[in-house]
């Protein structure tokens, strides 16, 4: 029998070579792009992320009007619904975009869901009943995840030395926390001349997202860029009989099995991992809390200090200043951390010394925001004391974030987009599920007690972080998963 010419063992054909950017043209490999560049990539990449985070809040101020304007009964569970199903649409949105945009490429997935979330927010403005407002909310939700969802793979695509990325993917945790802050804020106002104007002012910045993706983004995944590039190529070469180069991702298949194992079992699976489970928890609870706010501020501002509907969404500022806080005091730690690798302090040998020193200091900023929120929200005390509770949290939550993120990378490298994946999904069903018991809670204990409460609560979890200190390589040391990955990393290595 004849054996087939012209065939490797690897499946290519010897007139068919896998391309690289070294062999083609460096230029075209992102991590080689102008500071300028990235930068102008990086800051419309973070515009769509605010942009998408704004949306799960845009409903909070305004929506008493909004079940007023639709003749739904004025009951707490119909006021949180909005922004509920919200991130509930934003969680699936997560698990089904981020895949796509592997396969497909970071900007088609960034333009499209931002098209699609743009038609929701018309959709929501113009609903004649309230089931169609609640189902726009949910498919918003949904195509809100496409650029969050892509932000991580955009940083690693154009950062290759892990200090860069890192700085970035701290600007990506930012800015999901400063579009949720916006949110209240321009409700508030806007709500005041009518019950719709704040979808429509969310069409208005969705718009102008979608220009400047349009117009400055270009596509930043690496398999992508080579697979058009590769298929550029063999439309010059198909006659000729010279190595024909091939895209990484040419000729790979759609296999539903594979898709559903990746995106959804494996980063549940995740969960088991005592690691990924307490960060998830811990990560969860604090963003969980920020959207128990937005049905406690009402309570607090409206209630006790008499303050309309756009006063009460300035008071989510102070969440604002905290989260540009992060920078410096970011930028203070990883200062010490170099100080103390240089002099080689024994504690910077640890395995979460890069990561865990942050998440430590975050956990008392958010007790003190607890309980200062509790016990200066009275009528005898200025309002100014209870607003500014907001600054160490909002200061303690994206140190917390970065910080846990990154320690679960270093933890579980290969399965590390799957840990995200998992701390993603708790983050969103946590944030939609207790906003829920917000108010029946702070009605029946009050403001001091059930914000008190939630004190505890973070005050027990804030020692997750220092058991990972204590505990954490004896976690890693009885995981099979983890034990695996290192076996596999000796091998390679």
């Amino acid at each position: 029998m004849k054996e087939p010419e012209d065939v490797e063992s690897n499946g290519l054909s010897n007139t068919e070579k896998i391309l690289t950017f070294e062999e083609e043209r460096p230029s075209l490999n992102p991590h080689n792009w102008s500071t300028t560049r990235k930068t102008l990539i990086l800051a419309i990449n973070f515009a769509l992320v605010v942009n998408a985070t704004n949306g799960t809040s845009l409903a909070s101020g305004g929506v008493k009007a909004t079940v007023k304007h639709f003749g739904v009964e004025d009951a707490y569970g119909w006021r949180v619904l909005p922004v509920s199903i919200y991130l509930i649409g934003y969680s699936i949105g997560s698990v089904l975009l981020a895949p796509l945009s592997e396969d497909y490429g970071r900007r088609p997935v960034n333009l499209l869901s931002t098209f699609g979330f743009m038609i929701g927010m018309v959709v929501c403005a113009v609903a004649p009943t309230w089931a169609v407002f609640i189902v726009a909310r949910l498919f918003t939700g949904v195509f809100a995840a496409g650029p969050p969802s892509t932000a991580g793979g955009i940083c690693a695509d154009l950062y290759a030395k892990d200090l860069h990325r890192g700085h970035a993917i701290l600007g990506y945790n930012m800015a999901t926390q400063i579009g949720a802050v916006f949110g209240p804020i321009i409700s508030g106002w806007a709500v005041m001349h009518s019950w719709s104007l704040p979808f429509w002012v969310g069409l208005g910045i969705g718009a102008f997202c979608l220009t400047a993706s349009i117009l400055g983004m270009p596509e930043t995944n690496h398999n992508v860029i080579l697979n058009k590039r590769a298929k550029q190529i063999q439309q010059t070469q198909q006659t000729q009989q010279t190595q024909i180069p091939r895209g990484p991702l040419q000729e790979k298949k759609f296999v539903w099995k594979e898709f559903a194992t990746n995106t959804l079992l494996r980063p549940l699976s995740m969960l088991k991992e005592q690691i990924v489970l307490f960060s998830c928890l811990y990560i969860a609870f604090q963003y969980a809390v920020f959207y128990i706010f937005l049905q406690s501020y009402p309570i607090i501002y409206e209630g006790i200090f008499s303050f309309n509907t756009g006063e009460d969404g300035l008071t989510f500022i102070g969440f604002g200043i905290g989260v540009l806080l992060t920078v410096p005091a970011q930028y203070a730690f990883d200062q010490i951390y170099k100080n103390a690798l240089s002099k080689e302090r024994p504690w910077t040998k640890h395995h979460g010394a890069k990561r865990l020193p942050p998440a430590c200091a975050s956990g008392p900023l958010i007790v003190l925001s607890l309980f200062l929120s509790a016990w200066t929200s009275k009528a005898s005390i200025h309002w100014i004391f209870s607003a500014l509770s907001g600054i160490p949290y909002g200061l303690g939550y994206i140190l917390n974030l970065n910080a846990l993120l990154n320690y679960m990378v270093d933890s579980y490298k290969t399965y590390a987009s799957s840990a995200s994946s998992a701390s993603s999904i708790t983050r969103q069903m946590m944030g939609a599920m207790l906003p829920f018991a917000a108010v029946p809670m702070y009605r029946k204990l009050g403001v001091d007690w059930a914000s008190s409460l939630l004190g505890f609560c973070a005050l027990v979890m804030a020692a997750i972080p220092f058991l990972f200190w204590i505990y954490g390589e004896k976690m890693l040391e009885k995981s099979k998963l983890a034990q695996k990955l290192a076996e596999d990393e000796k091998a390679v290595g």
